[in-house]
């Protein structure tokens, strides 16, 4: 007796005609996926593999960490405000002038002492927009606002002059007060 055709079998003969058409059985087609996802696994558990690797290498009173492996991750801490602090800064920074520089700090401050001045903010020298202190999160991000100040404004020459000049100085006074500011280390 011939095999009778119904929709079911009708469907198991066009899936046949069709993976013979694209050169490949149902077999081949599963076998290859099968092959991409264990391609994947293989990726993802090298993944693991490396990271806890690396994890490994972090304990607890070693110098030698995860991060001297992928780089340097910098948890500094912000050093105290204090005149060689800053002065450091500033020479470390290739800010010009930095004696004259640290002076404005210490004046614009009161030696770090200061209530209700611009060093609330974070800014050791005083800067303002539209009438309000700039904010900083450290007196370190400060300075390096000054030295982007100074590189965009400052040509040479007498720096008591330039910051007459740019309106650093409001005061009639403002030069000779930084004149008569004395460091002990300067």
């Amino acid at each position: 007796m011939p095999p009778v055709l119904n929709e079911g079998n009708m469907k198991l003969i066009n899936k046949s005609k069709n993976t013979k058409r694209s050169g490949h059985s149902s077999n081949e087609v599963a076998r290859r996926l099968l092959k991409k996802k264990f391609s994947k696994l293989k990726r993802s558990l090298f993944l693991i593999a490396t990271i806890i690797t690396l994890a490994s290498f972090q304990t607890k009173n070693s110098t030698r960490s995860y991060q001297s492996f992928v780089g340097p991750i910098i948890e500094e801490k912000t050093p105290e405000l204090t005149p060689e602090n800053v002065y450091a800064h500033l020479e470390r920074l290739g800010v010009k002038h930095p004696e004259i520089v640290l002076k404005q700090s210490i004046l614009e401050t009161g030696w770090y002492e200061c209530d209700y001045c611009s060093l609330e903010h974070n800014n050791i020298f005083g800067f303002r927009y539209k009438k309000k202190y700039l904010e900083f999160d450290t007196w370190v991000e400060s300075v390096e606002y000054y030295k982007k100040w100074q590189e965009k404004r400052y040509q040479g020459g007498n720096y008591y002059g330039f910051l007459k000049e740019v309106g650093y100085a409001t005061s009639r006074t403002y030069i000779s007060k930084l004149k008569q500011i004395k460091v002990d280390f300067l």
